[in-house]
Parts: C-alpha cells; structure tokens; sequence
C-alpha cells in the first residue's frame, strides 16, 4: 500500500515519533518493514485474523486448534528435562492443560503464582501428558474468571520481523486510528464513495485492523475495495502527472517527405497489413509533434513488429537524425539487425551493429562513427547505452521488449539523445499480451498502438509446455 502513502501530500505523512513509544530501536525494527511513519503503520494491513471474541472450556480443546482460554494456574514449576522450561499447569471447571515458556525471565516466575487467573490464545499441541500450548499470547486477569473479554472485534495478525511484537504492532496501529484523520485525511470525494458504495477512509482502515467478529467477512471486501481504488487512482494520476511533465518538454520535430520510406515498401515482396500501415501513420504523427513521444507498439510475435520500426526509423533518418534500436538480447538484436541490413542499404543507409563482444580498433570505429553522426541506424544490446557512446544527433529510440531493461537503463538511454534543449522520441515494442483495460490503467503514461493483424501465409505459433 506505499503508492497510497506516496499520492498523498507529505505534510500528512507524520514521524512516527508522532505515536507513543517509539524510541530508536523499535524505529530500527520497523524501518525493516518498510514502516517509517505514521501512515506507513496504518497502510500495514494483517495477514490475518484470529477469533478471540470467545473462550473455549479447555475440556473442548482439540490438537491443532487455536483458541482463547482461561484458566486458574494450579501449579509453575521449572522443569529441566531435556531443554529448560517453565511449566504453568492450567485448569477451569472442564479440564486442565500445560502451558510450556521455553524462553521466560525471573519476574514472570514471580507473577505465574497459584491461585491466579490467566488467560492464554494459541495453538493446541499434544505433550507427553497432556494438551499444551507453547508460547501462547497471555495475559493476567485482575477480575478473576469473570474479567469481561477485551472486545467482541477478531484480532489481527501482522507481518513482522525479529525482536517485533504482535502486541507492539497492535498498540502502535491502535494509537495510529485514534489520530487517522490527521495522519491519513480521506482524498476520495464523497460523491465518489457513494456512487461506488465505499467506506471512508477511517471506516475501511478500522474495519481492516480491527474487525468486528460479527460484521468482518461482509465488511472486508467493501474496506480492501476502497484502499485498492485509491492505490491504483494514485499511481494513475502519478503516471498521468508524469506525462505532463513530459510533454512540456521538448523533442525534435521528426518530419520529411517519405521519399525512404515508399522505397523500402516497393522494394518488400509482400504488402503490410492494414494493421502495419495504420500504427505507422499513428506512429508518424507523433514524430511530427515538437513534444517527446512515448508510445507503446503490442503486436503477437510474426505481427511485423520489425517492419514498423524500420519505417519510422527511415522517418528519423529523411529528417536528419540518429536512431538507436535496443533489443534485451544478443540474438533478439542481431535478428533485427539482419532484417534492417536486407532492407536499408539499397536505400543508402547502412544500419550498425554495437554489442558486448565487441572490443580493441573495431569498437572504437563503431563509437566514431556514431559518435560523428554517420551511423544513421545503430541497432545493439546493453552495449548501447555504456558511458563511452555518444551519439551526435539521435531523434528516436526503439526498445524492444522494455521489460526486460531496468528503469535506469531505459533512461541512460535517452539521455543520450537529450541535449538539455531536445529530447528523443521513444516507441516500446512488446509482444506480451497487455488488455486495453489494464493498458489504459498501468501504461497511462504511454500512448498504445496494438497490431491486431497477423500477415497472411505466415508459419502457425507454436506454444509448448516442456517438462523439467
């Protein structure tokens, strides 16, 4: 839940010395959580739920079970058999059991007397006599075995980490909820709670860390569906505030007569789909625009993916600019070199090929040449965006297969291409299904052309599941 936290104003985002307790080591603990402040512990959401609205007579109890008791201590004793314990006999009106401490101090020998009430919640396990639950959540009951139960609500159970407590997490959430009005005011307008039936934020986060035994199974979804909203329309309008600031910026304005591009599709043996034909106008047009385009090409493999990127590539070229075409692997890179060097040369522009192997006097002819502008179409692998490649003039990024680069790697890239005053374009090609609905919600940074046309006469696909 951070892209919560993260599409919220900061001055929201309290310390956690904001709760009571914190000190230095138990922020240590939590920053190993990803908790860091006060809307961090909120946005803990449980892993769990356990039922301790009721006790169960320890005569009912069964191995593997977990549950709430009570029961009178009749016996404590320090066993040393094997491995060091503390032994507390517990006994109510139906039966008794063993609770085993491996781990206990001298204080809690002082408190564990006979006489005195304990309440216990954990698993059942069968011992060598008896039932017994090891290390069981317990506290002592002033009130006897009449003390009322704390609440009728489930309690939860977080994820956490060594030295961390259920029960620090616990008081710390609850004395978050006491102030989350201040700590996570509610962004979603009521009028849009209402149409969708959602709780506010207060309901939903308190109906999440502290449910109602009664009410949590028909309150649950409603409480993830409100947090779930806000997360995605958070990260949504963080994309969509990105692509503003990225047509703000500026990036050369890509146009030429198509003199290159009509003579490469003469010299093909075959004509592109309509679908090809159409992702390259919509390609063109963003190429014309003086801001940086950024879109996204889908297309199943054998869709003629390829054959897109060389057309637009050749726009780049007619006007006078640089283009880098990026594939994840070595083989991926060189297919689409061999496809550019059947196509380009006739049409005098010879494609270049950079990549790891690559070492010594060749290499340092390779970065020359890209480095002077006479490299028109430079076709390569990781090798592409290394410190030592400078391009003189590059108007035009292709990646394919994006998700196979990190965030980082994408960007050295471009900022190859940026000067300070211009920025390249960029089309990402993929053959991974995307659906329009999680394009429009995941991409909305990107603009998104699909080839939904497969070339005619083409070799069938394939898909086969091959055992280890």
């Amino acid at each position: 839940m951070a892209t919560v936290a993260a599409g919220r104003p900061t001055a929201v985002a309290q310390d956690l010395a904001s709760l009571p307790g914190v000190g230095p080591a138990l922020r240590g603990r939590l920053a190993q959580l990803g908790i860091h402040t006060a809307a961090d512990v909120l946005l803990h959401l449980p892993l769990r739920y356990e039922d301790r609205s009721r006790l169960v007579p320890i005569g009912a109890l069964r191995a593997g079970q977990h549950a709430l008791i009570r029961g009178r201590i009749e016996a404590a004793e320090v066993s040393q058999r094997r491995r060091r314990a503390l032994l507390v006999s517990l006994a109510d009106a139906s039966g008794a059991l063993t609770v085993r401490l491996f781990h206990f101090r001298p204080p809690q020998l002082q408190q564990l007397q006979p006489g005195r009430w304990l309440e216990c919640y954990g698993e059942v396990r069968p011992g060598p006599a008896r039932l017994e639950m090891v290390h069981p959540e317990y506290r002592l009951l002033a009130a006897g075995a009449d003390e009322p139960l704390p609440a009728a609500a489930l309690t939860a159970v977080y994820p956490s980490t060594a030295g961390l407590t259920q029960a620090t997490l616990r008081r710390l959430v609850g004395a978050a909820l006491a102030r989350c009005e201040q700590v996570l005011p509610d962004v979603l307008p009521r009028s849009l709670r209402e149409a969708e039936h959602l709780p506010d934020l207060a309901a939903a986060l308190r109906g999440l860390h502290q449910p109602e035994a009664s009410t949590a199974l028909d309150a649950r979804p409603a409480a993830l569906h409100r947090l779930a909203l806000e997360e995605l329309l958070a990260h949504h309008l963080s994309l969509r505030q990105r692509r503003r600031q990225r047509q703000a910026r500026r990036a050369p304005s890509l146009q030429a007569s198509g003199a290159l591009r009509e003579r490469l599709l003469q010299s093909l043996p075959f004509a592109p789909t309509g679908a090809q034909r159409r992702v390259v106008d919509e390609v063109l047009v963003d190429l014309a625009r003086p801001h940086p385009m950024l879109r996204l090409l889908q297309g199943d493999v054998g869709s003629g993916k390829t054959l897109v990127a060389a057309l637009v590539a050749l726009q780049a070229v007619e006007a006078g600019w640089q283009v880098a075409i990026m594939a994840p692997t070595e083989l991926l890179a060189e297919q689409h070199f061999r496809n550019f060097c059947r196509w380009l040369p006739p049409l005098g522009v010879e494609p270049l090929w950079l990549a790891g192997r690559h070492g010594g006097k060749a290499r340092d002819a390779i970065l020359a040449d890209i480095a002077s502008g006479r490299a028109q179409v430079v076709v390569g692998t990781h090798a592409l965006f290394q410190e030592q490649v400078r391009f003189a003039r590059l108007g035009l990024v292709v990646i394919d297969e994006q998700h196979r680069f990190g965030v980082h790697q994408r960007l050295a890239l471009r900022a190859k291409g940026d000067d300070g005053a211009l920025s390249p374009h960029q089309l990402i090609m993929t053959a991974t299904p995307i659906p329009r609905s999680l394009a429009m919600t995941f991409y909305a940074d990107l603009d998104t052309s699909v080839i939904d046309e497969l070339p005619p006469g083409r070799t069938p696909v394939h898909t086969l599941a091959v055992p280890r």
